[in-house]
């Protein structure tokens, strides 16, 4: 996944995961929570990296001038397995109370997450010649994500907080 696939991903993931938990509060449809063991991380994930590509795919241009002939929609898609590991597995496997265990958990998933992207992701493929060198600067980005995702997590995760006592106390008056 290139950079703006990235952020794009972890802003429509807040804005799904946060538009749930607005939803949970007004309507009471269900009890909504980022690290259910339900298969919903990984199905939120799937959905950000398809909204993360669907909202970087005209401004694509790295993509557009490594794949040879006509770009198309479906050489981003890389971002939707990226984004499903990548969360899926970071959401359902942390403790969201130990920061050790989101730090191991984000690096796990990082890298797993690269290795779901590999096959999908022909201009990477292109500019790096070969699998094992696809891998080897896949694995360079892992740390820097994982300490993204684990910040992206306890901002998320206090701001729902917040936002929830805020809710509480509206209704206690």
């Amino acid at each position: 996944m290139f950079c703006a696939d990235y952020i794009a991903s972890f802003l429509c993931h807040g804005f799904i995961c946060g538009s749930l938990n607005e939803l949970n509060k007004y309507q009471n449809v269900y009890k909504f929570d980022l690290g259910a063991c339900n298969g919903g991380p990984f199905f939120f994930g799937a959905i950000a990296g398809l909204c993360g590509a669907a909202s970087v795919y005209p401004f694509d241009f790295v993509r557009r001038g490594v794949i040879e002939g006509q770009f198309k929609f479906r050489h981003s898609l890389s971002t939707v397995p990226y984004a499903a590991a990548f969360f899926g597995l970071y959401f359902t496997l942390r403790d969201a109370n130990s920061t050790p265990s989101q730090c191991k958990c984000a690096l796990f998933s990082g890298f797993m997450a690269s290795l779901a992207e590999m096959p999908f992701d022909k201009a990477k493929l292109t500019m790096m010649g070969s699998r094992r060198t696809m891998l080897l600067a896949n694995a360079l980005y892992v740390p820097f994500g994982a300490m993204i995702l684990v910040m992206y997590d306890k901002a998320f995760t206090n701001w729902m907080r917040k936002r929830n006592k805020n809710l509480e106390l509206k209704v206690q008056l």
